[in-house]
C-alpha cells in the first residue's frame, strides 16, 4: 500500500505509558494511596547481617494480597482489621512466615521479617540461555532483565509491549509493524502466550502488517522472552516464545486509570471483593485515528483513510483457601480499515479475535503443583479489495476474502519438586480447531501483444481464483522435563515432547537438553540443544496465491551457549553464541519490492514463491549493562549475525538479514519527579533485489517499459541508524498521580528505507534515437522525526 496514512497514524500521536516509577515515591500499595483501614509496613532482612533484601514478595497466606519489597526490601499492604499471616520469598533465601500479624482500624502493624539464607531454590534457577524478563522484578539468577521502570521511561513507539523489546539482542524488526524477527526468524515461528493462552497472530491492523499488538501494556505484569534452547515445555514454534502475565490488583484498593492521546483513549479498572479473597481487572483501549483524521483532513479527496481498532481485556480470581487460586480471563480485539488510495485502489476489512479461557492454580503440597487451562476462542475476517483503471472507467481487480478460525483446548503442567536437587515437571496440551476459508479474485491484466501486428497493442488477460476450504483437526502434546541439581554449581535439564497433529498426519518427538553450570559467585555458563518442529496451522492456508496444501512439520536443531558474569559495581555482561538450522522448511510467498501493499493482490508482479531447502542462522550476541546504582544507568548491544536460506543449492541472505546491529541506551534521573533517556541503534543493509526497467516493443511498434527482477536478494538498502529520546515528569495530584512525557522518536529525522522505490520511472521517446528508460530509483521511508506528547492520571 502507499504508506502515507500510516505515517499519519504515527504522527498523530502515542498512548501515555504505564504508571511511571517514581524513584521512591510510595508504591502503588502503599498506606498513602489506600483507603482502607490498616496497614501493614515493614522491612524484610537478612538474619545474617540484617542488610535489606531487595525485591522480596511478600504474600498474605490464604488471600490474594501480595506485595513487592523495594530496592531497600521495604513493603506496605493495606488491609481491613484482622489477624493475617505473611509469607516472604526472595532468591537465595527460604520462604519465611510471620504469623498472627494484628491490623487495627486506622493503625499500621510494623513488621520485620528475617530470612535464612539457602541455595537457590531448584525452580528459580534460569538453565536455558537467551532469556530475558520484561517488565518483572529480578527474581531469577540472570541480571539481563528489563524492568517496569525502564518500559516506562525509556523511548519506544507507543504503549506496544511488542515494541519495547527491539532494541534487545537477536530482535530485529522495521518501524510501521508490531511483529518482530527472532534471530531471522519471522514472527510466526513465536510462540506468544498471555496467561498461559496461545495468541494467533495477535496484531492490530493486519492490512498494514500489524501496527500494534492486540496487548495493552497496561494489562501486563511481566514478560519472558526465550530467543533459543527453550525447554520442553514450549511447543509447536521454532524460534523462541514470548509470555506474559497480567497483574495481580491489589485487593483492598480500587484503582482507575485514565490515559487520553491524538492516537488512543484508555481505561483501566482494578479492585477486590470478597473480603480480599478475589480481585478483579478491566481494561479497555479504543483508537480513535479515524475520527482525528476526519477532523484534521489530513488525507486529500483522493486519499480517504479510517482507521479504527479496539480491545478489552478482563480477569477475574478467587482464592479457594491457602493452595487454589481460581481466575477466568477475557481478550477481545476488532479492527476495521476503510481506504480509498489515489491509485484507485479501495479497502474495507474487518477483523477479530475473541478468546476465553479458565485457569485452576493448585497447589497440592509444598511440593506438587499443577496448572490446569480450558479454553475457546474464534478468529475471523472480512477483506474486500477493489482496484480501478483508467480514471475508474472500469474495474481490474477484485477481492473477496472471508475466513474463520474456532477451538476449543484443554492444558494441564504439573511440578513436582522431589527434593531439593530433583524437580520433575509434566504436562498435556489438546486443543480441537476448525477453519472456514472463502477466498475468490478476479483480476484483468494487460499483456503485451508481440505476435499479431494487427491486434491491440495490449491483450486483456483475465485471471481468476477460487479457494473454498473448511478444514479441522485435533493437536494433541505430551511433555516431560526432569531438572537435576549435580553438586552446588551445576543445574541440568532433559526434556522430550511428543506432537501431534490431525490434519498434517505429523508425529514428532523432540528432545532438548540445558545446562547451567555456575562457575563463581558472579558468573554462569548456560548451554542448550534441542530438537523443535512446527506444524502447519489450520487458519494459515496461502489461500490467497492458490495454495491450500497443508505441508509437513519444519525441524529446527537449537545450539546456544551463553556466558553472563555481574560485576560488583552494578554493570553485567552477557555474550551468548548460537546456531539454528531449520530443515524441510515450507515454501514462502514474498514480495520482493517489500513495499507494504494494503490489498497485495494488486501487485502481481513482485510476488514470487521461495521454496528453499533449508534455513540457518547463527551468530554472536554481546549484551552489557549497568542499571540501579545511582541516578545514571546504561546499556549496550551488539550482534554479529547471518540468516540465510538455501535456494537452488545457493546460500542467500533472508529478508532481515543484518550482518551487524549495535544498540546504546543511556538514562538519568536528577530526582525522584524526572527521568530523561536517549537510545540509538544501527543495523547493517538489509538485502534487496533490484528491478530493472527495460524497453519491450509490441507486435505494432508501440514501445513499453517491461520490469525484470534482478538475482534474487543481490542488492542492499541503505544503512539503518535512528536515535530516540524521552522526558517523563510526574506530577501528585490529589491521592492520585499524572504522568506526562514527551517522547521523540527518529531525533534527527534520518530517511531510513523500508524498500526501494521504483515509481518515478519515465519512458522517453527522442526523435531519430531508441526509446530509453530514465529511472530515478529513490526509497519508501519509514518513520521520520515524530515528537509525542502524552498523559496518564492514575486515582
Amino acid at each position: 500500500m502507499k504508506i502515507g496514512w500510516l505515517l499519519v497514524l504515527f504522527v498523530s500521536g502515542s498512548l501515555p505509558d504505564a504508571a511511571l516509577a517514581d524513584g521512591g515515591a510510595a508504591p502503588p500499595n502503599s498506606a498513602s494511596w489506600s483507603d482502607t483501614s490498616g496497614v501493614v509496613a515493614g522491612v524484610v532482612l537478612s538474619v545474617l547481617d540484617s542488610q535489606p533484601i531487595p525485591f522480596a514478595l511478600v504474600r498474605v497466606v490464604g488471600r490474594v494480597s501480595e506485595a513487592r519489597a523495594d530496592g531497600g526490601g521495604r513493603f506496605s499492604l493495606s488491609l481491613p482489621p484482622g489477624t493475617y499471616d505473611l509469607e516472604a520469598r526472595a532468591l537465595g533465601y527460604a520462604p519465611q512466615r510471620v504469623s498472627g500479624i494484628a491490623v487495627a482500624d486506622g493503625d499500621t502493624a510494623a513488621v520485620g521479617i528475617f530470612m535464612i539464607p539457602a541455595a537457590v531454590r531448584l525452580s528459580d534457577i534460569v538453565v536455558t540461555p537467551s532469556t530475558f524478563g520484561i517488565l518483572g522484578e529480578r527474581e531469577v539468577v540472570t541480571d539481563v532483565v528489563l524492568n517496569r521502570e525502564q518500559i516506562e521511561t525509556r523511548p519506544h513507539l507507543g504503549e506496544d509491549i511488542y515494541r519495547a523489546v527491539d532494541r534487545l539482542p537477536g530482535v530485529s524488526k522495521h518501524d510501521i509493524t508490531a511483529r518482530f524477527q527472532v534471530r531471522g526468524a519471522p514472527s510466526n515461528q513465536v510462540l506468544n502466550l498471555l496467561d498461559g493462552l496461545e495468541l494467533y497472530d495477535a496484531f492490530h491492523l493486519k492490512d498494514a502488517e500489524g501496527v500494534f499488538s492486540i496487548i495493552d501494556v497496561e494489562s501486563v505484569a511481566d514478560v519472558n522472552l526465550v530467543t533459543g534452547g527453550f525447554s520442553a515445555e514450549y511447543g509447536d514454534r521454532l524460534a523462541g516464545v514470548l509470555s506474559m502475565r497480567t497483574p495481580t490488583p491489589d485487593p483492598e484498593r480500587s484503582t482507575t486509570t485514565l490515559g487520553l492521546s491524538l492516537q488512543n483513549l484508555t481505561f483501566k479498572s482494578e479492585g477486590g471483593f470478597a473480603n480480599g479473597r478475589g480481585t478483579w481487572l478491566a481494561s479497555a483501549r479504543r483508537g480513535w485515528l479515524d475520527i482525528i483524521l476526519s477532523i484534521t483532513d489530513a488525507t486529500s479527496r483522493e486519499t480517504h483513510v479510517s482507521p479504527t481498532y479496539y480491545d478489552v481485556f478482563g480477569k477475574v480470581q478467587y482464592q479457594l483457601g491457602t493452595g487454589h487460586l481460581l481466575s477466568a480471563h477475557v481478550l477481545h480485539a476488532g479492527d476495521r480499515v476503510s481506504s480509498v488510495e489515489d491509485d484507485d485502489t479501495e479497502l474495507e476489512s474487518d477483523w477479530g479475535s475473541s478468546y476465553a479461557w479458565l485457569n485452576w492454580q493448585a497447589e497440592f503440597s509444598s511440593a506438587i503443583s499443577a496448572l490446569t487451562s480450558a479454553s475457546v476462542g474464534r478468529l475471523r475476517r472480512e477483506r474486500l479489495g477493489r482496484e480501478f483503471g483508467g480514471e475508474r472507467t472500469y474495474q481490474n481487480l477484485r477481492v473477496d476474502d472471508r475466513g474463520t478460525f474456532d477451538f476449543v483446548g484443554l492444558k494441564q503442567d504439573w511440578t513436582l519438586l522431589a527434593s531439593d536437587r530433583l524437580m520433575v515437571r509434566w504436562g498435556f496440551d489438546v486443543r480441537h480447531g476448525s477453519a472456514a476459508y472463502d477466498y475468490s479474485r478476479w483480476r484483468l491484466d494487460f499483456v503485451p501483444n508481440t505476435v499479431d501486428p494487427l491486434g491491440p497493442a495490449f491483450t486483456p488477460v483475465v485471471d481468476s481464483l477460487a479457494v473454498v476450504a473448511n478444514p479441522s483437526g485435533t493437536q494433541a502434546a505430551f511433555y516431560v522435563s526432569n531438572r537435576l541439581r549435580l553438586g552446588e554449581r551445576l543445574t541440568t535439564e532433559v526434556g522430550v515432547r511428543y506432537d501431534r497433529q490431525s490434519h498434517t498426519g505429523d508425529n514428532t518427538v523432540s528432545p532438548r537438553i540445558g545446562a547451567a553450570l555456575q562457575l563463581g559467585p558472579r558468573t554462569v555458563l548456560r548451554g542448550a540443544w534441542g530438537l523443535y518442529h512446527q506444524s502447519f496451522d489450520l487458519q494459515d492456508l496461502n489461500v490467497m496465491d492458490g495454495d491450500d496444501n497443508f505441508y509437513p512439520a519444519q525441524r529446527a536443531t537449537h545450539h546456544v551457549l551463553g556466558l553472563e558474569h555481574r560485576f560488583p559495581g552494578g554493570a553485567s555482561v552477557r555474550v551468548e553464541a548460537y546456531q539454528r538450522l531449520v530443515r524441510n522448511p515450507w515454501p514462502e510467498y514474498r514480495s520482493l519490492e517489500a513495499e507494504i501493499e494494503e490489498v497485495p493482490e494488486e501487485g502481481p508482479r513482485d510476488r514470487v514463491r521461495v521454496d528453499p531447502t533449508r534455513h540457518a542462522s547463527r551468530g554472536i550476541e554481546v549484551f552489557v549493562r549497568r542499571e540501579g546504582v545511582g541516578r545514571f544507568a546504561w546499556s549496550a548491544s551488539y550482534a554479529l549475525a547471518e540468516a540465510v536460506d538455501e535456494i537452488g543449492g545457493a546460500w542467500l541472505p533472508r529478508p532481515f538479514d543484518q550482518r551487524h546491529t549495535l544498540s546504546v541506551e543511556f538514562a538519568y534521573r536528577p530526582s525522584a519527579r524526572w527521568s530523561l533517556s536517549w537510545a540509538w541503534q544501527y543495523h547493517s543493509p538489509w538485502p534487496a533485489t533490484a528491478l530493472a526497467p527495460t524497453v519491450g516493443t509490441t507486435a505494432d511498434g508501440t514501445s513499453f517499459i517491461n520490469w525484470t527482477f534482478g538475482p534474487l536478494y543481490a542488492d542492499r538498502l541503505p544503512a539503518y541508524h535512528r536515535l530516540d529520546a524521552r522526558v517523563v515528569r510526574h506530577f501528585p495530584v490529589g491521592r492520585g498521580r499524572l504522568s506526562v512525557f514527551l517522547d521523540v522518536y527518529n531525533v534527527y529525522d534520518r530517511e531510513n528505507a523500508l524498500a526501494f522505490d521504483y515509481r518515478n520511472v519515465e519512458l522517453v521517446n527522442n526523435p531519430g534515437r531508441a526509446p530509453a528508460v530514465v529511472l530515478n530509483r529513490g526509497v519508501h521511508p519509514l518513520v521520520p522525526v515524530l515528537p509525542t506528547l502524552g498523559a496518564r492520571w492514575e486515582f
